[in-house]
């Protein structure tokens, strides 16, 4: 955010979202959610408006209530937005540990999701699964290992909490240092992603290749 006039263009976007019902009062969906967690928590860091963490908060225990699982979270409320995508699950956390830098409680909410779902997702030497089924029970049919998903997981993990998740963040580590010479981006948005997440830890071999 530049200035006031972009805060208050923001404003009014959100207040035209909430009337027509399409966020943050609209159906779950865990990617947009994640990103508008991380946008309300910008705004109390803009405004220092009580009101911007007290409606992240409530997001939060909304997408739990919504999409929650006993090991981990649903794509989204949609009948056809089941299973549960890895790199998902990541920005969520690193949602999570955005809202944590204010609400300390959000960090810890994050590790114990890392610790549903890592082991279900992760084949250590091998990859990250893409997408899994709801249950976390095998892979969702059709789908294989993630290009990104491992450095998704990095960063958002370090982000997180690296002492309490120093074995996974390792895991993680391990798997981008042997994808990350050969990796070849060529779709948009895992493009914009990859330049986003570099920007972490920029001086790590794997963030200036």
């Amino acid at each position: 955010m530049r200035g006031l006039s972009d805060i208050g263009y923001v404003l009014d976007k959100l207040d035209w979202m909430r009337a027509e019902r399409i966020w943050p009062n609209g159906l779950r969906y865990l990617w947009t959610d994640a990103f508008g967690l991380v946008l309300l928590v910008s705004l109390y860091e803009a405004l220092k408006a009580e009101r911007h963490l007290l409606e992240a908060e409530w997001l939060v225990e909304e997408v739990e209530r919504v999409l929650g699982r006993p090991r981990g979270s649903r794509i989204g409320e949609e009948p056809d937005r089941d299973g549960q995508y890895f790199h998902y699950l990541a920005i969520w956390l690193y949602a999570l540990a955005v809202l944590g830098r204010y609400r300390p409680s959000y960090r810890e909410r994050g590790v114990a999701l890392v610790r549903q779902i890592h082991d279900a997702f992760v084949l250590p030497g091998r990859g990250v699964i893409w997408k899994m089924q709801e249950d976390l029970s095998g892979p969702y049919p059709g789908y294989g290992l993630g290009a990104l998903d491992a450095f998704d997981g990095y960063v958002s993990y370090r982000v997180l909490e690296e002492e309490a998740l120093a074995r996974e963040i390792a895991e993680m580590r391990d798997l981008i240092e042997r994808t990350a010479p050969q990796l070849v981006i060529t779709q948009d948005l895992a493009l914009g992603m990859m330049l986003w997440l570099t920007h972490f830890f920029p001086e790590e071999a794997w963030a200036k290749c």
